[in-house]
């Protein structure tokens, strides 16, 4: 018994003396995670706009704590973003690679490790229940993913309703360093927060090199809003 014991009194010492710490300064940590609805924007007016596409984030947080309710936050986070993209194609193709027939499908999946760097202000309005403002930009770095084209393709004299496939962020895929700006608002309860997020990519992720299925030759920038439950220690 003792085996078991030990182990798991260390570790209860190591979490109250973590939380004991956390609470004498102004450094505050958290688990976050939530629910993604990301597209993607385009300068191609006839690209179709039902774009959303569900994903997930989840991450820890950093929060410095100034005085007057001011704070800055950061953290490490997973991310997928990308768009789901649904209409008659072709679908931004110069050379028809996709021919109009029946309805086509674009589904780019992009997952990121992300970065953000946030100011934030906190509000209160309730005792103990606090409104959370927040803005600042972030940084993204693209890990994996793939994306897919499904419609009537064509194959030298033939055409078939198939699937192409090819990853995200491969040579001839999107750039994988993104950058961009979020705001976003909140509930504080104490230990747990309810917030809303929306980002905003100002850095153009379109293919530099050479356009290839099931690319667009277009120019690509994130925009995504998420719904997240933080949880601080």
């Amino acid at each position: 018994m003792k085996k078991i014991y030990n182990p798991l009194l260390i570790v209860l010492l190591v979490i109250t003396g973590f939380t004991s710490l956390a609470q004498n300064s102004p450094f505050e940590f958290g688990v976050k995670g939530g629910l993604n609805l990301s597209s993607l924007s385009f300068n191609n007016n006839t690209i179709p706009t039902n774009r959303i596409k569900p994903g997930v984030n989840i991450g820890f947080t950093t929060t410095y704590n100034f005085r007057q309710n001011f704070f800055l936050q950061s953290g490490l986070s997973f991310t997928t973003k990308g768009a789901e993209i649904k209409g008659e194609a072709p679908m931004g193709f110069d050379y028809n690679l996709v021919y109009p027939g029946r309805e086509a499908v674009l589904k780019s999946n992009q997952l990121y490790l992300q970065v953000p760097i946030y100011a934030g202000y906190r509000l209160d309005v309730l005792p103990g229940t606090r409104l959370v403002l927040t803005a600042g930009p972030y940084v993204a770095y693209g890990i994996g993913g793939k994306t897919q084209l499904t419609g009537d393709i064509l194959y030298g004299d033939m055409i078939d309703y198939s699937t192409l496939e090819e990853k995200t962020f491969a040579s001839r895929g999107l750039e994988r360093f993104d950058v961009g700006i979020g705001t976003g608002i909140g509930v504080d309860f104490g230990r747990a927060i309810v917030g809303l997020t929306y980002e905003l990519g100002l850095k153009d992720i379109g293919p530099s090199g050479t356009v290839y299925w099931p690319f667009y030759s277009n120019s690509y920038k994130n925009r995504n809003a998420s719904l997240s439950l933080e949880y601080k220690f």
